[in-house]
């Protein structure tokens, strides 16, 4: 058996062993996942989002859910399955990029690079509608390299209406069409204007004004905002710090070895990565989970065709360090023992609750409990993000609660009471009845008798 066979063998059982052990351990953990396996648990009883219940990315990711639900059943296991699949599909399709674009030793290495990162490692699990989003981004470079314009374009599309993060990767194709083949350009273009506007104006008309203002609008005026400082250093340079150095190294000697295609590969996450920085108003870490993949085919690329032995071992170390640095964030999402305080929290409102009682609060911990319990949450507001009650107005939303008069509102490290009017609203008509501390640290206010 020849060595690249060998190699192949080994990626496909690391890749399939790290699916079935993610798979046999499933549990939950502090995470946005927990609203969108609920807003497809409730898809899949009939609701629509944008009109009985807030959404504040497109829908194709939630109905995927509900579609899953509805045939193997509502769980946690099933949900997971989703983001486990899409993972273990975005690990295929580099493979597969990169032996089309160089050959299948990089394809290989680039693989198997991929699987040890700490994105993949940590979150390969998580259901944030990103995994879904780059597996459509990836699908389309491999079929725009393989010269199939129209599907490509509408494997980017369906991405885009995951997650409206991957237009910020569209120059990107531009580009890439213009150094494979540049008589695309102008094809791709026509079919993507066409194909957005058909997916645009149909939602439009399914779910009418409220799609818009939740998906674009809140995004645009929301107050909250992060310095560029905090986003920095709370989430860009706690898990993603190593695509830097990656990144920078690769451009360098794609330069030097006058390498468009790796260049491209190189240079464009880091300024990808600068204008979510600096542009957005909120971060999350998974929001750069787009340039893991490009910067790893680039590197690969790198690592195999450079002579220089001192760029192999920069490389290598950088890889190493980025898991050593990050094996706390990584083990947080694999031990199980790091959800008690969810089970815990659970199973306590659970046994306090009476027929007829709602319940509200940070939205990971509760839309979890309704999600395994079936306690509804107060206005189906399964979405209680802070900004997103300031965006649609929090003395409205307190009108609302105090009509339906939550048993329990579960806080989160201080989240509502940084809030006048949640805070008052607590101390007026709540007692704090239980602290749970843990990563992080739980508030439960139960209403006053």
């Amino acid at each position: 058996m020849k060595k690249s066979e060998c190699f192949k063998i080994i990626l496909a059982i690391i890749t399939i062993f790290l699916f079935f052990i993610k798979s046999i351990f499933v549990h939950p953990s502090f995470s946005d996942e927990n609203v969108y396996y609920l807003m497809g648990k409730n898809v899949a009883k009939g609701k629509i989002p944008y009109k009985e219940f807030s959404f504040v990315h497109p829908p194709i990711q939630i109905y995927i859910l509900a579609f899953l639900f509805k045939l193997f059943g509502t769980s946690l296991l099933v949900a997971k399955i989703l983001p486990l699949i899409s993972s273990s599909l975005v690990v295929l399709l580099i493979y597969l990029i990169s032996k089309e674009l160089y050959n299948q030793r990089i394809a290989i290495l680039s693989s198997l690079f991929f699987l040890i990162t700490p994105t993949f490692l940590a979150f390969s699990d998580q259901g944030y509608g990103m995994w879904e989003s780059l597996l459509f981004f990836l699908l389309s470079i491999y079929l725009l390299i393989k010269n199939k314009i129209q599907v490509s374009a509408l494997s980017y599309i369906i991405g885009v209406f995951v997650r409206y993060l991957t237009i910020i990767y569209f120059p990107f194709i531009l580009i890439l069409i213009f150094l494979k083949n540049r008589k695309n350009l102008k094809k791709f273009s026509l079919y993507f204007v066409l194909i957005f506007s058909i997916f645009f104006f149909s939602f439009y008309v399914i779910f009418g004004y409220n799609f818009i203002n939740q998906t674009i609008l809140f995004q645009i005026v929301s107050k909250t905002m992060t310095t560029h400082l905090q986003k920095l250093t709370s989430q860009y340079l706690s898990i993603g710090f190593f695509t830097i150095f990656l990144a920078t190294i690769s451009t360098f000697v794609a330069f030097e070895k006058k390498h468009n295609l790796t260049f491209l590969f190189s240079i464009y996450p880091i300024l990808a990565d600068l204008v979510i920085l600096f542009t957005f108003k909120t971060i999350a870490y998974h929001y750069f989970l787009f340039s893991v993949p490009l910067v790893i085919i680039a590197t690969s690329k790198v690592f195999m065709f450079s002579k220089d032995a001192i760029v192999k071992i920069f490389l290598l170390i950088v890889i190493v360090l980025s898991i050593v640095c990050n094996f706390q964030t990584i083990e947080f999402y694999w031990n199980p023992t790091y959800s008690k305080n969810i089970h815990y929290i659970s199973k306590y409102v659970m046994n306090a609750i009476s027929k007829g009682d709602n319940i509200f609060g940070e939205s990971s911990i509760v839309d979890y409990i309704s999600f395994t319990t079936g306690i509804p949450i107060t206005s189906n507001y399964l979405d209680s993000y802070i900004a997103y009650l300031e965006y649609i107005d929090e003395k409205k939303v307190i009108q609302n609660l105090e009509k339906e008069k939550p048993k329990f509102i579960i806080d989160m490290e201080n989240y509502y009471i940084s809030n006048l009017y949640f805070r008052s609203y607590l101390q007026e008509k709540y007692t704090l009845k239980l602290r749970v501390e843990g990563i992080p640290n739980y508030f439960i206010y139960e209403r006053k008798v």
